[in-house]
């Protein structure tokens, strides 16, 4: 009788039920990218009692006077509808739909204080969902300061921020939706030609895009500038749980051309992010938003979102519970 077989048979069963063991107890992963606060909560069930997070909003409300209620300023809500298009792995039944119509409304927006402000950084995640035409000047969820806060959105589009007054973090399409980048204002930002100060772009790059008509999953971290006169602020974007950005004092390497900064493995360091020079100016909101003015009279189009996640760590995309393993197979213990 051949002993050894029975032996190796017994060594490779033990073996694959470690391997079982090893993979039941392991964490839930991602369904896109790299672990974060949501892979502890499959579907974001619970999410929200994390102690990293500092608001959710996931559009479940049983009507729009409800939704409304937990932000502080709305723009055309009347307009605005919760939808039954769901993101895949949702955990909900509906999602926000914020329509344009050409020469008639160009969007909406929910905008909402954070208190108490943050003094050092702020994640945001969420998923839209673009239309397959249409045109966007602006929309995502921007982050940013106001000093003295307001309960409403105070931009000041084309005006460059004094350092004690305000900032603004966003990532977006292009105006031209070539391409996904960055649309920052802080004090040492550059001015474009016509001698206005509008949104710079730091990424530059046609092959980073968010694909239309299905749900992206988009997130933003502002990292403030600690002490207030140093440039060690920081952006950093993720589509789809892939870190396509990341700009801070010293890195990337690159060139500056007018207002915008692009990224390139050779060049001149980016110089960082000084969003502020007065440490009463914190992160203090976010603003959620389809602005969409140029499209033709007429023509209708809309953005959906949902998930939305502010948090003090990295986020991550929805998270899914790992399928079980199989039983290991054509294993045959010989007694």
């Amino acid at each position: 009788m051949n002993l050894r077989l029975p032996c190796l048979l017994c060594v490779l069963l033990v073996l694959s039920c470690a391997a079982f063991f090893r993979l039941s107890a392991l964490p839930a992963v991602l369904a896109q990218g790299g672990a974060g606060i949501a892979a502890r909560y499959p579907g974001d069930v619970g999410i929200d009692a994390d102690p990293e997070v500092i608001f959710v909003e996931n559009f479940e409300e049983s009507a729009l006077s409800l939704l409304f209620g937990k932000w502080n300023d709305i723009r055309h809500g009347s307009a605005m509808s919760l939808n039954l298009d769901v993101v895949p792995g949702s955990s909900g039944i509906q999602s926000l739909d914020i329509p344009s119509v050409g020469g008639v409304s160009d969007g909406g927006h929910l905008y909402k204080v954070l208190s108490p402000a943050i003094d050092d950084k702020l994640y945001v995640r969420y998923y839209i969902k673009y239309p397959t035409s249409g045109r966007y000047r602006h929309e995502g969820i921007w982050v940013g300061g106001r000093n003295p806060v307001t309960n409403w959105p105070d931009p000041q589009a084309g005006i460059k921020p004094a350092g004690n007054d305000r900032f603004m973090a966003s990532a977006e399409q292009s105006d031209d939706s070539s391409h996904f980048d960055h649309y920052d204002y802080w004090m040492d930002m550059r001015v474009h030609g016509d001698g206005k100060y509008w949104g710079n772009m730091l990424l530059m790059d046609p092959d980073v895009k968010v694909p239309r008509g299905q749900w992206t999953c988009i997130e933003h971290m502002v990292k403030l500038n600690n002490p207030v006169s140093a440039s060690n602020g920081e952006h950093a974007i993720w589509i789809n749980g892939v870190k396509v950005s990341h700009v801070g004092q010293g890195f990337p390497n690159g060139f500056w051309s007018g207002p915008n900064f692009t990224q390139a493995a050779s060049g001149t360091p980016f110089g960082g992010l000084r969003w502020r020079s007065d440490a009463n100016l914190k992160l203090n909101w976010i603003w959620l938003q389809n602005y969409s003015p140029d499209d033709p009279a007429g023509f209708t189009s809309s953005l959906k979102f949902d998930h939305v996640v502010v948090a003090t760590n990295y986020i991550g995309c929805l998270g899914t519970a790992p399928a079980p393993p199989r039983p290991p197979l054509n294993v045959r213990i010989i007694r």
